[in-house]
């Protein structure tokens, strides 16, 4: 018996057709490219072209039509099956069709909410992020603090890395590896535990707590992240350096121009300048060989400097116009296309603090009887008083929001699933699929029709960062034949090769013999400075140092620094950055805990054991299985344990293909107890008598403290967690606790 589907676009039932089958394909991580995640989608579906449909589609079909939707953008939408919740999602129409002249159908298709998360950032830039709650009064005193503090308060701080000179301390240059060849400065002038070779607070560029990032793209976009990984100490202490160009060139932060009057001449049309939001509407004119034009005008500027009004069409920037005196600045064109309806703001920075007062004409030019006529609608602006704050904005790396955010879940190897509208969780794949339910579909299973297929593995598997161009990054890599902290590991199996590319560089830092003094060179093989691909630095724990510090009125010794690096020290463990064990450039021994192996290495050991295998299963499943299954829910068919690969759901009969994996996963040492879906509480308990648990009994994920008594490392403690689902059934699962 068929189902009944019910689909919606924002509140609007569709109709369907009543032989109409939808189909919707599933999968979190795949076999088949471990480095992205998925989420749901369907396959295209028709609708019919009733009177219901062709009023939410607008007459798609018809292009005369003035719709008042955007048929290029996909929206809301979610499906219900015999009125029982599904998933949510965004739907996009991909054409219709006409039979005998009269319209006949749509078709469709529904993206799940996770694949469509990148939809709301567009081709932003990091740039077009608000950083007005980060940026702050711009002075030597101010970066001295966020040196030298050791705790979390600031969340900007200036890592020791220069991009202008090669720095040097008491005479000597960095261990690690410099190169023989260098001709090492030995003037003063370099020397930073000298007086003379101080660092000045301007050679120093600043670093953004990545955790601060993701609030600032959730307030722009409206979206809510939720993890407990977002709050964790191998994400707090993240930080991307903010480095776009070759040497510090201070800007303040950027200032909205406020407009203050307005005149406007004849037939400049009433809503054009807005003095409440400050912005100039710009509207397609009716009129023959139409131009239109913003010209700014400088009235005055209390004293020389550089400064700069960048404007902005509908949010995005489109031109920046130099100035450092009064006058007018060039204008700005727009062409008079059809379907023009433009929002124009501006805003104003410059070099140091200083007053400015402008003007700006809206001008629409056209031709009437041979000559040119203006009509021109004028504002007059409040003085604009800047003050000496960082724009962060300015200095960011150039790279998208989307990239950005990719890149991240790259590196940690993390999932982002919709939880509800515009709520997604952010987790790493183990913790992710350690929330999941232990669910027996073996009576709902084609037994008679199972495949099971050899797992086809990767003959070669390669996780690297952008090619690095400084001095420091070359010379490692022509002594040891690869980039600093990339891996490759080589299978004798006949498969595909895998490369996992991450879109930041690894800048390679190095320390001074008898110090912990440890520093960055942003410079090339010629050592001049370059920009870098976006860098990710982990800020360490606080060490005592002795170095000249320039705050641009008096020099100072700092005895005490954050280091930034690849390091990061957190419950008792050492992490690094990179993908593969180097020796650490602070601690001077290999750090085994790398990206490679906290996040990638307990996916890839369970699909590289030998009994591994690729089952396909053909289910019938009930409504209430279908609607609440998640893909990270592991599945049990008679007496074997699987994973989700992938599963396709034909939501009107019910039936749902599955590709598993067998499901090998070890759970060591989880950074908190997993409390799996639709849990109700878990109850911890141990065979060992010497193991406490507090508390232990939970109803939330809650911190759990498990001590363990003295023994030799590598000693194994089991831990048993009792669930008792929200529906009463009870699940067991033991976690194993390692002595470090």
């Amino acid at each position: 018996m068929n189902r009944k589907i019910q689909v919606y676009i924002e509140g609007q039932r569709l109709e369907l057709f009543n032989d109409e089958e939808i189909q919707v394909t599933s999968t979190q991580q795949n076999v088949s490219d471990i480095s992205k995640t998925y989420t749901d989608f369907s396959q295209s579906f028709t609708v019919p072209a009733s009177e219901t449909n062709n009023q939410i589609f607008q007459h798609f079909y018809q292009s005369d039509v003035d719709a008042t939707i955007d048929h290029n953008l996909r929206r809301n939408a979610f499906i219900e099956i015999d009125l029982t919740f599904f998933r949510r999602g965004k739907i996009g129409i991909d054409k219709s069709q006409i039979k005998n002249g009269k319209p006949e159908s749509y078709s469709l298709s529904f993206y799940g909410e996770g694949r469509t998360l990148l939809d709301f950032f567009g081709e932003d830039l990091l740039s077009n992020l608000d950083y007005s709650d980060l940026n702050h009064t711009y002075n030597g005193t101010e970066v001295k603090y966020r040196i030298i503090d050791g705790t979390n308060t600031y969340n900007v701080k200036y890592p020791i890395i220069t991009s202008n000179r090669i720095w040097t301390y008491g005479g000597q240059a960095p261990t690690t590896i410099f190169p023989s060849w260098l001709n090492i400065p030995t003037s003063s002038s370099n020397d930073i535990h000298h007086t003379s070779g101080h660092i000045h607070y301007n050679e120093l560029f600043p670093a953004v707590r990545v955790q601060n990032i993701f609030k600032e793209i959730s307030t722009k976009y409206g979206v809510v992240f939720n993890g407990n990984f977002l709050s964790d100490e191998r994400f707090s202490k993240l930080f991307l350096w903010y480095k776009n160009k070759n040497e510090f060139l201070y800007w303040t932060e950027a200032q909205a121009i406020d407009f203050n009057t307005v005149t406007t001449g004849t037939n400049v049309p009433s809503n054009a300048i807005n003095v409440t939001d400050n912005s100039i509407r710009i509207q397609y004119q009716d009129l023959p060989i139409c131009k239109h034009y913003i010209r700014i005008n400088v009235n005055s500027i209390s004293a020389a400097t550089g400064a700069t009004i960048d404007v902005y069409q509908d949010g995005n920037l489109i031109q920046s116009l130099p100035f450092s005196a009064s006058g007018y600045l060039t204008q700005v064109e727009i062409p008079n296309v059809f379907g023009l309806d433009s929002i124009y703001t501006f805003k104003i920075r410059t070099h140091t603090a200083v007053n400015v007062n402008v003007t700006i004409d809206y001008r629409i030019r056209y031709s009437s009887s041979s000559s040119i006529v203006y009509i021109t609608g004028t504002t007059t602006c409040f003085t604009n008083s800047m003050i000496v704050n960082t724009d962060l904005a300015s200095m960011s790396p150039v790279m998208k929001v989307s990239e950005f955010f990719s890149g991240i879940l790259k590196m940690f190897n993390m999932t982002c699933y919709a939880t509800s509208e515009n709520v997604y969780q952010i987790e790493p794949l183990d913790d992710w699929y350690s929330q999941g339910a232990i669910v027996d579909i073996s009576k709902f299973t084609d037994i008679t029709s199972i495949d099971i297929d050899r797992m086809k593995l990767y003959k070669k598997i390669t996780m690297k960062f952008q090619t690095s161009e400084s001095f420091l990054n070359k010379q490692f890599s022509q002594l040891f034949m690869r980039e600093y902290g990339d891996t490759t590991y080589q299978y004798a199996y006949d498969g595909d090769e895998f490369t996992l590319d991450v879109p930041f560089e690894n800048l390679l830092q190095t320390k001074f013999t008898g110090t912990n003094l440890q520093v960055g060179y942003s410079l090339n093989n010629e050592f001049a400075p370059y920009v870098p691909k976006p860098v990710l630095l982990y800020q360490y724990d606080n060490k005592a140092v002795d170095f000249h510090f320039n705050n641009g009125s008096a020099t100072s010794n700092i005895t005490n620094y954050t280091p930034f690096g690849q390091d990061l020290y957190t419950n008792l463990t050492n992490y690094t950055l990179n993908f593969a064990p180097d020796i650490s450039t602070i601690l001077n021994i290999p750090i085994q805990e790398t990206i490679f192996g906290t996040y990638y290495f307990s996916y890839l050991y369970n699909l590289y054991n030998l009994k591994q295998r690729l089952i396909s299963v053909k289910t019938i499943l009930p409504i209430s299985l279908l609607t609440g299954l998640k893909l990270n829910d592991r599945l049990v068919i008679r007496d074997k344990r699987y994973i989700i690969n992938s599963m396709q759901s034909n939501l009107t009969t019910g039936e749902v293909n599955f590709q598993l994996i067998l499901d090998f996963r070890p759970m060591l040492n989880p950074t908190q107890i997993p409390f799996i879906n639709n849990t109700f509480s878990a109850r911890m308990s141990s065979p060992n008598p010497d193991v406490t648990i507090a508390p232990d009994y939970i109803e939330e994920v809650t911190a759990v403290d498990v001590t363990t008594p003295s023994g030799a490392s590598g000693t194994i403690y089991p831990v048993d967690i009792e669930y008792t689902l929200n529906t009463g059934e009870i699940q067991n699962q033991t976690i194993n606790i390692i002595q470090q």
